[in-house]
């Protein structure tokens, strides 16, 4: 009986305090006068629902939020989301100095990589260490490992295709982007390439695991515990761990392997031809004070860099592939653009010769605009507040702007922003066509329409890693469109439908293709 009432005594308490907060919340928080979902100015139960239950792109629904209650809405308690393309140089700006938001940093389980820092001091230290070998000059002396895995996956398609087989974009480049980010972290690819339809163990944890990261994002508790049990004693444990095993913990579990085999090792790094992330990180005099990290950050940096560098740029061909396969005329002219200083196909051209060709650069962009990124990458303002979108906004406030809201508005990019056309790249724009439906003034030159592309974020904390992922994307598009005839292979808008999972996850059956090799 008195444990009865024990429980009940804390349940009540716990229902008291519950809603004790969501009146807090929507009478007396700083952020009370923001619009919004009440649901979701009350408790963050609004967004776990979207999220976790329903599954969906929250980023997607904010499209319609934004034109019902305006360029600043309240998706939090504590965190607003921004529609106005203007407000995300005004959070991610180069002079800006804000903590990372725990809440979605933390997710991956790791704390010591240069994307998870929360503070910029650390993450600059870390981005000092690292940025020598993510130089353009670094990338441009390492184009042909790049070279060597986009020809590997050529080959890998040609047999495929002579056994009468579609191939899966989604994993075949996400193959590609793996092994090259493995061969330039640690040395060494897993050749992902070679795997049989491309699924390879690694290939496939990562893509399954992306479903899990919604519920640890929302449920912190979760998550501390899953990654409180070290993966390698969950592989030892569980029966049959390859198949079984939560994916997540493959993947780890995989990455560690890797790292393991480095750190066991370091002297195995001399026979690597190029400088690779361990050469930095295990080199004392790398750092200002001369002392190498630890094996957790050693770790986490790893994993970061492998998960990251692994999925956004295979997304980014699989959207450009999407579109490019679906216009003939288009791919039918990058051919011929292509083929002006790759005449030869056993003669392949330099990445430098790639970069002057005007169309295929167009159509990059185009892809990179493209980019299923609906994450907002959340900061923290700073104690005295911060004017973002022409308001003040109260210190500790979580804000933040999905890439995608950038580069799918109408008021930068008008009323065909939601057409992929490379063309807009290449022709400049009089002030006539510089006016949309609402009458607002848009981009009037190509130059301009660069400043809103950000498919790599902007500001202090930008990805380090863009040089070597246009050096993918310029390799990987002209190697599928010189070396292969491609045409859809049944796949529908539908299955191209993506869900937010910080990265992209698609749900259906993936994109397909019928890649036929090219014989001149």
């Amino acid at each position: 009986m008195a444990f009865a009432l024990l429980c009940l005594s804390l349940l009540t308490t716990a229902t008291l305090y519950e809603l004790s907060r969501i009146v807090y919340n929507l009478f007396f928080h700083p952020l009370r006068k923001f619009p919004g979902p009440w649901m979701a100015g009350a408790t963050s139960g609004w967004r776990v629902y979207k999220e976790v239950i329903k599954q969906e792109t929250l980023a997607q629904e904010l499209f319609v939020l934004h034109e019902r209650y305006g360029d600043i809405v309240r998706i939090a308690p504590n965190e607003l989301h921004f529609g106005s393309p203007s407000a995300f140089h005004d959070i991610y700006n180069g002079s800006k100095r804000w903590d990372k938001d725990p809440g979605l940093y933390r997710t991956p389980g790791v704390t010591t990589g240069s994307f998870v820092f929360l503070k910029y001091a650390q993450a600059k230290e870390r981005r000092e260490v690292l940025l020598p070998i993510f130089s353009k000059k670094a990338i441009n002396s390492l184009e042909h490992l790049v070279w060597r895995n986009a020809t590997r996956l050529a080959s890998s398609i040609t047999k495929a295709n002579a056994t009468k087989s579609s191939i899966d974009l989604l994993y075949a480049f996400r193959s590609y982007t793996l092994d090259t980010i493995m061969c330039f972290t640690f040395g060494n690819c897993v050749n992902a390439i070679d795997a049989p339809a491309f699924s390879d163990p690694l290939i496939l944890a990562m893509d399954a695991s992306l479903r899990m990261l919604p519920l640890l994002k929302n449920f912190p508790l979760i998550r501390d515990l899953i990654f409180a049990v070290p993966p390698a004693l969950v592989m030892r444990l569980v029966p049959n761990a390859k198949k079984l095993a939560p994916r997540l913990y493959q993947v780890r579990d995989l990455i560690q392997q890797q790292l393991q085999v480095v750190l066991n090792c370091p002297s195995k790094l001399d026979d690597v031809p190029h400088q690779t992330l361990f050469h930095r990180m295990l080199d004392p005099q790398a750092y200002r004070r001369k002392e190498v990290p630890d094996l957790t950050a050693l770790h986490d940096e790893g994993f970061t860099l492998i998960f990251a560098g692994a999925n956004t740029v295979a997304d980014t061909l699989l959207m450009g592939h999407w579109h490019t396969m679906q216009n003939p005329i288009l791919l039918k002219r990058l051919r011929s653009e292509i083929i002006t200083i790759w005449p030869d196909l056993e003669k392949q051209p330099s990445l430098n010769d790639l970069e002057t060709l005007p169309l295929l650069t167009a159509t990059i962009k185009e892809s990179l605009r493209f980019i299923p990124s609906g994450v907002s990458l959340t900061r923290v303002v700073p104690p005295g507040g911060a004017m973002i979108s022409g308001q003040m906004i109260p210190g500790a406030t979580t804000v933040g702007m999905a890439i995608l809201h950038v580069h799918q508005s109408a008021e930068v990019w008008g009323k065909d922003a939601l057409d992929f056309r490379p063309e807009r790249w290449l022709e400049g724009r009089d002030q006539t066509d510089a006016e949309n439906e609402t009458g607002t003034s848009r981009p009037q030159h190509k130059s301009d329409l660069d400043h809103w592309l950000v498919p790599f974020s902007r500001g202090p904390r930008m990805c380090f890693g863009m040089n070597l992922a246009w050096a993918e994307m310029y390799i990987a598009f002209a190697t599928m469109i010189r070396r292969f005839d491609m045409t859809i292979d049944g796949t529908t808008p539908e299955d191209m439908e993506w869900r937010e999972c910080i990265a992209a996850y698609y749900p259906n059956r993936h994109l397909h293709a019928w890649c036929r090799p090219t014989q001149t």
